[in-house]
């Protein structure tokens, strides 16, 4: 891809979305009425809708070294984003949201972001080249408060906005 006109730092997971009629009470058993399974993570999610929208696009985020980590960078790539800066952090799992839709409007989300697979600022830095040539930088990093200690010292979070 030539160079980015937006480059996203942010996360990148699979998501599993399970629609069920009802959550079940404790001990109980409902069956699941729909199954998707989806890139997802809040800078994958900004991405992909940027490259909809016919932008040139690069993420910067991390995923484990596992299969799901391959297949988040197959997927992003055949959605039109630049993978190239993305880090695969071998020895760890790649990150995953459930998200639970019952009854059609209520949600929760169960999430497993290991901290391994946040970008920490080594990861961003790393990525200067592709961060350097581009005007805009949106960033959906986790709050600091639920992140690890070296996401608080992340980048600000937008270079050149138009």
């Amino acid at each position: 891809m030539t160079h980015a006109e937006f480059v996203v730092v942010g996360q990148l997971a699979h998501d599993l979305v399970l629609a069920v009629p009802s959550v079940p009470e404790p001990g109980g058993t409902v069956a699941v009425a729909e199954r998707r399974e989806l890139l997802g993570g809040k800078g994958a999610n900004q991405a992909v809708t940027l490259a909809q929208l016919g932008v040139r696009v690069a993420l910067v985020a991390v995923v484990g070294g596992d299969a799901t980590g391959e297949w988040l960078l197959r997927r992003a790539a055949a959605d039109g984003v630049d993978t190239g800066a993305v880090v695969r952090r071998h020895g760890a799992a790649s990150g995953l949201v459930v998200d639970v839709l019952a009854g059609g409007d209520a949600f929760r989300y169960l999430e497993d972001l290991p901290p391994a697979v946040r970008p920490p600022p080594g990861d961003v830095e790393a990525a200067t080249t592709v961060l350097d040539r581009a005007p805009a930088v949106p960033s959906k990093l986790p709050h600091p408060a639920q992140a690890p200690e070296p996401a608080q010292a992340a980048p600000e979070p937008s270079r050149g906005a138009r």
